[in-house]
C-alpha cells in the first residue's frame, strides 16, 4: 500500500511526530535530484523512507527507504538529496512525502507541489 495525495497532506498535518519538510526543490545533475530540508524534534522518528506523489495520477513512487532522521544535519534540521531519475519520462507535479519506513501508508511529512520537467535530465 501507498499513500495517496489527500490522505498524505490529511496524515501529514495532525501527526504530532513533529517532522516537516520545509524545502524540496529539484536541481539539475547527473544525476537528477530533490533537494529537500525538514525539522525534526525528540518525539520524531529514527528513520524516515523518501517517496514521490504524482499529483495528476496519485501513483506513489519510493525513492529511498531508509533515511536516518537526525543523521544530515544539526539543531533539529537536516538536509539531503534523492535521486528522481525514474522520472524522467514522466515530467509532472510532484509531492514530496515522508513515510514510514515500515508502512509507506503512514504519512510524517509532505511537501508543496513541485514541477518537473523534462528539460531536468
Amino acid at each position: 500500500m501507498a499513500p495517496t495525495l489527500l490522505a498524505a497532506r490529511a496524515k501529514s498535518q495532525d501527526s504530532g511526530n513533529g517532522l516537516s519538510i520545509t524545502s524540496a526543490a529539484v536541481k539539475k545533475g547527473r544525476p537528477t535530484v530533490v533537494k529537500y530540508s525538514w525539522q525534526f524534534h525528540d518525539n520524531s522518528p529514527k528513520f524516515f523512507a523518501v517517496g514521490i506523489v504524482d499529483a495528476a495520477s496519485k501513483e506513489f513512487i519510493l525513492l529511498e527507504d531508509d533515511v536516518e532522521t537526525r543523521g544530515h544535519g544539526k539543531n533539529g534540521k537536516g538536509t539531503d538529496t534523492v535521486s528522481i531519475d525514474v522520472l524522467k519520462n514522466s515530467p509532472g507535479k510532484y509531492v514530496l512525502v515522508l513515510v514510514d519506513t515500515d508502512d509507506y501508508d503512514i504519512v510524517f511529512a509532505t511537501s508543496k507541489a513541485f514541477q518537473v520537467k523534462k528539460s531536468d535530465f
